[in-house]
């Protein structure tokens, strides 16, 4: 079966992508069948040539969920169904959900802990005269 897929390429710390079509048993690095875009992720930059892309789809290539994104985003499954499509600008720059989550956690986070250590104190010596008035 064939897939559409990305293939790494640049440096540690700086990662390129390339959208290939390969073989689903051959691994990341492995021989592709043909080149159809780059995506960029540090720049938000995706170059897809639809007609490639067309071709492979029409054959029967199957899509990753992250090529997938990728060809929605810039409207190509839409013409690949017969629909008008447009390139949604804001579709890479946007955070995504968990990175939300991650960043209202680090700033929720602290102020826990300050109310934490705040009632600590003050409910020891509130146990400490209960236990008095106890003998």
């Amino acid at each position: 079966m064939v897939k559409l897929r990305l293939s790494r390429m640049g440096k540690k710390k700086q990662p390129f992508y390339r959208i290939v079509a390969m073989h689903s048993t051959v691994g990341r690095q492995g021989q592709s069948l043909g080149l159809v875009g780059t995506y960029d992720p540090l720049h938000s930059a995706v170059k897809i040539n639809e007609e490639d892309a067309l071709l492979w789809l029409n054959r029967g290539a199957v899509m990753t969920p992250t090529v997938e994104a990728l060809f929605r985003s810039q409207g190509v499954l839409a013409r690949w169904k017969g629909f008008e499509a447009s390139v949604k600008e804001g579709a890479l720059s946007t955070d995504k959900p968990k990175r939300r989550r991650k960043l209202a956690a680090a700033s929720a986070a602290p102020v826990v802990e300050q109310s934490a250590a705040a009632e600590a104190p003050a409910e020891a010596p509130a146990e400490e005269a209960e236990e008095k008035s106890e003998e």
